[in-house]
């Protein structure tokens, strides 16, 4: 069984934590890799509103959690080097 919160502390050492953070919740979508949404809250017109602020597909092996990189996000960063 995996611990949540030590997940989320290797997370937050590699990505930054959300102004206005409310939760992360860690997903296991198969074998050992993770989904982990992090939501943020904020008051809007008298409103408060949750939403998805950042999501991650992750690999958690031996201790040592891997971002996989979102790969609409890589082609937009090549577009953007020419």
């Amino acid at each position: 069984m995996i611990n949540e919160y030590e997940i989320e502390g290797l997370l937050f050492k590699q990505a930054e934590k959300p102004k206005h953070h409310l939760m992360t919740k860690i997903i296991n979508v198969f074998h050992d890799y993770y989904r982990i949404n992090v939501y943020t809250q904020i008051e809007e017109e008298g409103l408060l509103k949750r939403k998805i602020a950042q999501s991650y597909m992750t690999t958690f092996r031996n201790n040592e959690l891997t971002i996989i990189p979102d790969p609409d996000k890589r082609s937009e960063d090549k577009k953007r080097k020419f």
